[in-house]
């Protein structure tokens, strides 16, 4: 993200906002009339999102794919890297919804898409909470919140990863800068023990 972050263009999503958005997004989905078979989470950020959209609907099949594109704040690459193992009976024929936190600039989405397509589901629909429509090359079939102008937001279930990306690329603040300038509640951890936390997930890469 650059050595000096502009904590300006960031969003926190607070633990209770993030959980109301993943309902409504679920909520959307289910007024739409749209009953897909299984659910198809991009991992990690999908995740949450993902289990509480199929417990809504009552759709106990939920499967994850690991797609990759930023480590560290930084694109790795034009592409995403898809690693998921998905057998072809398993999609074939059937309604799948894909879900994840974001778009961003729609490639990681796209190319989960056509991954999925290839194995021959009866539809593919999309689900996020944010999306971005100013960088975005692709629009999902349900979002919660359309941004025109580009922020980088910052889920609560990232914690230790986005505070690392944040404290790489702004030298001058410290844990409890960031924590008090993006006014960061929720967050369960005192700022000490992030700091730990931090020291861990620095050590392990």
């Amino acid at each position: 993200m650059g050595e000096h972050m502009d904590l300006s263009l960031i969003i926190y999503i607070p633990w209770s906002t993030a959980l109301r958005y993943c309902y409504e997004l679920a909520l959307k989905v289910l007024e739409s009339g749209y009953k897909p078979q299984l659910i198809v989470a991009i991992s990690r950020g999908g995740l949450i999102p993902a289990r509480i959209v199929s417990d809504v609907l009552g759709v106990y099949e939920l499967y994850a794919v690991r797609s990759i594109l930023y480590m560290h704040g930084k694109a790795i690459g034009n592409k995403p890297l898809i690693n998921a193992h998905l057998p072809v009976e398993l999609v074939k024929g059937r309604r799948v919804l894909i879900v994840d936190e974001v778009v961003d600039t729609g490639t990681t989405m796209v190319n989960t898409v056509d991954y999925l397509r290839k194995l021959n589901p009866a539809e593919v629909r999309t689900a996020v909470i944010h999306y971005k429509s100013s960088k975005s090359m692709y629009k999902p079939d349900y979002y919660i919140v359309e941004l025109k102008e580009w922020k980088w937001i910052y889920y609560p279930w990232s914690l230790v990863e986005t505070m690392f990306d944040i404290l790489a690329g702004s030298k001058d603040v410290s844990v409890r800068d960031v924590v008090n300038i993006l006014n960061m509640s929720e967050v369960y951890l005192e700022a000490s023990t992030l700091e730990k936390c931090l020291r861990n997930y620095s050590g392990a890469k």
